[in-house]
């Protein structure tokens, strides 16, 4: 995919993902506690943990940004950077930072 091509992909995204009801802001998330949040992944990468290919994305809001991990998968049918989706799980800790491992998630429709 040339660059032409990616700017057009996120241009036709929108900017703002609307909060359904039960989803809070990624900036309230808290450490050991289970939320839901909506977001647009930003960016994503295939990383090793263990041996084990994972799928790291990062989902952002208007007031942060979240990572989102995928063990044992190196892709998501669906999910790439600027797609929305709501996602639901057990906030913990990855590489120094938030994130949510495995989590329920469901794509946004605008």
């Amino acid at each position: 995919m040339n660059v032409l091509s990616r700017r057009r992909r996120r241009a036709d995204v929108p900017d703002k993902v609307e909060l359904s009801t039960g989803d809070i802001p990624i900036a309230e998330v808290q450490w050991r506690q289970r939320a839901r949040v909506a977001g647009r992944v930003r960016s994503m990468r295939i990383q090793p943990w263990a041996g084990v290919p994972t799928l790291e994305c990062t989902l952002v809001d208007a007031t942060g940004g979240l990572a989102v991990v995928f063990l044992g998968r190196r892709q998501v049918a669906g999910i790439h950077p600027g797609t929305c989706l709501t996602v639901e799980g057990m906030v913990g800790e990855h590489n120094g930072r938030l994130a949510m491992l495995n989590p329920e998630y469901d794509f946004v429709t605008s």
